[in-house]
């Protein structure tokens, strides 16, 4: 069986890492899997995860139907919005699996986005989602029902901890922003967090790891704070937030939220708006949801000041985090799905 991930972009976030996750665990049972999309920085992770790379230009159907001509998939498998759409106007001789990893804003209204997505939804195979907020949101969601599966994100826990053992960082932190620098994970106020916790607590020591198209923005607001340090991209930002205290996701809006799961299971409580799939992570128990600077603020003053309450916050989020721990039944269940689209009964 060949199945063939396609993917709307080049570079590595969330998204990229739950399909390399996904197919370094086809590999143990013998499916032969091809990861296609924009050249990009995904290139040298794929290269050294050992995984087949199909690079082009860009997504078009002429460009896909070439693609699958050359590959000849069995199941092709699209990993974001765009990559459905193209899959599903390319019409490629094998089964499709719509695979969504965000909550876009857009598909709460009708327009020509959600419309367009319609149409792939009712062209492919299943539609699959890693929050039940997706098709909530979906203006069109009652429309699709029958083909949509809510299927989470994979969670190995022990992947998690080898990554973060792997180097050694020196650095504490009291705070740690992880993520896309894009107006899903809210800039403004992290910004405006950052600063209040800056002026109340001289000595605090901030993190903040990603890249992305709001970069300026935060060097423009928080570059005069000496205690903030920028990372930026990171192929491996485990040691670093398995030394911090707390992070810090005040998105807009999420699919999965797969760096919540990440921290709590390095012990790390996290503090969240609770958007999309993020409210299935994060309890009272392990960290906080809230949705102002306020709210954020006084949390932040209990987890840095009170230490029995942070203590209890450290030792549920290891808890919380095992209890995520699913990768044996998602992969079974990913593979099962391959079957039946093939009708394959020599995969087990």
């Amino acid at each position: 069986m060949k199945v063939v991930h396609v993917l709307n972009t080049g570079g590595y976030s969330g998204a990229e890492n739950v399909v390399i996750t996904i197919i370094n665990h086809l590999k143990k049972q013998n499916i032969d899997c091809v990861y296609l999309s924009p050249y990009g920085e995904i290139a040298d992770r794929l290269e050294k995860e050992g995984i087949k790379y199909y690079a082009v230009d860009h997504l078009s159907v002429s460009v896909l139907k070439k693609a699958f001509s050359d590959l000849q998939p069995d199941v092709v498998h699209a990993h974001d919005f765009t990559a459905s759409i193209m899959v599903a106007l390319s019409h490629p001789h094998a089964k499709v699996i719509s695979h969504i990893h965000n909550n876009s804003p857009w598909l709460k209204k009708i327009n020509s986005k959600s419309l367009a997505f319609l149409y792939a939804s009712l062209c492919n195979d299943q539609i699959l989602t890693v929050s039940d907020s997706v098709e909530k949101d979906y203006v069109f969601g009652k429309l699709i029902h029958n083909k949509i599966k809510c299927v989470g994100n994979p969670v190995d826990l022990s992947v998690i901890r080898e990554k973060a053992d792997r180097a050694q960082c020196d650095e504490k932190f009291d705070v740690i922003f992880l993520g896309r620098l894009t107006e899903q994970k809210n800039p403004k106020m992290i910004v405006e967090v950052f600063d209040e916790l800056c002026r109340k607590y001289s000595q605090i020591r901030i993190a903040i790891v990603g890249d992305g198209e709001e970069r300026n923005f935060f060097h423009e607001k928080l570059d005069q704070y000496k205690n903030i340090k920028f990372f930026g991209f990171l192929d491996n930002p485990y040691p670093i937030l398995n030394n911090g205290k707390v992070l810090f996701l005040p998105s807009k809006w999420e699919g999965f939220g797969l760096v919540a799961v990440e921290s709590l299971a390095l012990g790390v409580p996290v503090v969240t708006s609770g958007a999309g799939g993020l409210k299935n992570i994060v309890n009272d128990q392990c960290g906080f949801i809230g949705n102002s600077k306020e709210d954020y603020v006084k949390e932040f003053d209990k987890l840095f000041l009170e230490d029995d309450y942070y203590k209890e916050k450290r030792e549920s989020a290891l808890a919380r985090a095992k209890s995520l721990e699913n990768i044996n039944e998602y992969m079974g269940d990913m593979i099962k799905l391959y079957k039946h689209l093939c009708n394959r009964k020599e995969f087990i």
